[in-house]
């Protein structure tokens, strides 16, 4: 059997012909199944978001399963196969696996190392297993790509890099203040920028959000939007970033509205501020080291900075899923195993219950403790001796000559029901 990947992805698909192809969420359940249904498709997972509709599937013949997908699909969009041609691509075998661990981990997604498609993944397979569309092979290779991508982004955190200058300032107001929780924080000017800066920071934990505009009715349409926005007139501006911890000034004016006096004034308080002007929005002349101040210049070198970090960390995440595609496959060999080891165990725990019986037997007196403790230590003993005969055949079940390993291996312990064909638990 083969793993097989069948995408549709903004890679080879640009929106205007990606959106006739796409799965709608209420038509998941009956799709898994309809595919499932499909010759040489043994089991599957439908993954369908805004940038990709793919097809996880594991299947008997890579010639014979490419077409029943492809058949499938071309039926369910209403095109020809050969139309679907053009633009679907098919990854077999580790290229599948690999595809499907770097969608996961957000490596081949249109924002690289999002953490969002890991939902989506989650979701597909949720679906998906609730219809019986998923086997052995591809609960654990979802299983385990959901598994790698948390310890991937839990251990590089890409997504916490700023990619935007009012996403840096934010992150900087965060820093300088060792958190936002209990801070107050003012937002002048509600054009795009400024209204996206309040959108972000809604979110952050800041106890108050002033936002202030020359038209008030921008402001109010954010207060009735945003529970932590209050609104405060252009006349309480200077009074207003007196009272704030941070403050964000995001508007197109042409000569400061921060004077020389106003930044004189908030020597006392301090308050950290993110500058996205220009012209600056500060009179830059008066600015003192007490004031923590960030222009659009410090901004873009933060995000620069960021871009070089986060290019290092994307490049340790795809060294690491090429090992991964390797433990998905070393698995997948030692599945033959599986059965061999369990019938191992239950003929040890057999030997094992028949000795304590004999034992009770001669030994009438003992207590439930005594009992208790004698069990213990032959299951120990049992456990000691199969630890490193089961070690052995789990490291030859890889090799070439696996087959006949195994059934020496059988032949050594009496297991003489297995043979290694009645092993290979993922045949059909």
């Amino acid at each position: 059997m083969y793993m097989m990947c069948v995408s549709l992805n903004y890679h080879r698909l640009p929106a205007a012909v990606r959106e006739n192809f796409v799965f709608a969420k209420e038509d998941l359940p009956r799709a898994n199944r309809q595919l499932n249904a499909e010759k040489s498709i043994f089991e599957n997972v439908i993954l369908a978001t805004c940038n990709r509709t793919e097809v996880y599937a594991v299947v008997d013949q890579i010639h014979t399963g490419r077409y029943y997908i492809k058949r499938f699909l071309a039926s369910w969009f209403h095109v020809t196969v050969d139309e679907l041609k053009a633009y679907a691509e098919v990854q077999v075998q580790e290229e599948a696996v690999g595809q499907l661990l770097n969608v996961a981990t957000g490596l081949d997604s249109i924002i690289k190392g999002e953490p969002q498609i890991l939902g989506q993944v989650k979701a597909a397979f949720a679906v998906a297993d609730e219809n019986g569309t998923p086997g052995v092979m591809l609960n654990h290779l979802f299983r385990q790509a959901i598994t790698f991508a948390k310890r991937m982004h839990t251990q590089y955190r890409v997504s916490e890099f700023a990619q935007t200058s009012s996403q840096a300032g934010l992150h900087q107001i965060k820093v300088q203040l060792g958190g936002v929780k209990g801070k107050r924080l003012a937002v002048v000017g509600l054009g795009q920028m400024g209204q996206q800066v309040v959108r972000n920071a809604s979110t952050m934990g800041f106890t108050e959000i002033v936002a202030l505009n020359r038209h008030h009715e921008i402001a109010d349409t954010l207060t009735a939007r945003y529970p932590v926005v209050t609104s405060a007139p252009w006349t309480e501006l200077a009074p207003t970033l007196e009272k704030v911890d941070a403050v964000v000034l995001a508007t197109a004016a042409r000569q400061p509205i921060v004077p020389a006096a106003q930044v004189a004034a908030l020597r006392a308080t301090q308050p950290v501020v993110i500058d996205l002007g220009m012209p600056r929005n500060v009179d830059v002349t008066a600015l003192t080291a007490a004031i923590p101040y960030f222009d659009i210049d410090h901004l873009q070198a933060i995000i620069s900075e960021n871009e070089t970090q986060k290019q290092a960390m994307f490049a340790a995440m795809a060294a690491a899923v090429e090992p991964e595609v390797a433990d998905f496959f070393l698995w997948q060999k030692q599945l033959n195993i599986v059965p061999v080891i369990r019938a191992l165990r239950e003929q040890a725990l057999s030997v094992e219950a028949t000795s304590y019986d004999g034992l009770l037997r001669q030994l009438p007196d003992l207590d439930a403790h005594e009992r208790k403790v004698i069990s213990k230590h032959m299951k120990g003993v049992i456990n000691q001796m199969i630890k490193d005969p089961i070690k052995e055949i789990k490291e030859l079940s890889v090799d070439s000559t696996a087959d006949a390993d195994i059934n020496f291996f059988c032949r050594i312990f009496g297991l003489h029901n297995l043979s290694a064909g009645a092993q290979r638990v993922h045949e059909e």
